[in-house]
């Protein structure tokens, strides 16, 4: 499994269950409000307040730079737990 870590298609596909995670989140704030406890991936900020989009372009696919590419493959999986 070592050789998916940083594929394009695995961190496609996790972005895209980022963002359906998130949009099922806001559907669940807006009807009960947001709840407010600690984020696990980020444990100085509230979990409720994280700015999914801007993470999620932060930790993308880099062809030219494979570490940064993995270390952005394993954000994603932590920020999937996280959600």
């Amino acid at each position: 499994m070592a050789h998916l870590l940083g594929s394009q298609s695995c961190m496609d596909s996790l972005r895209k269950d980022l963002t359906d995670l998130q949009g099922a989140i806001v559907d669940v704030f807006s009807r009960a409000g947001p709840v407010r406890f600690p984020s696990w991936k980020f444990p100085d900020r509230v979990a409720c307040d994280l700015d999914m989009v801007a993470l999620l372009e932060h930790y993308d696919h880099v062809p030219d730079d494979p570490e940064f590419t993995q270390l952005s493959h394993a954000v994603l999986l932590e920020l999937v737990i996280d959600r």
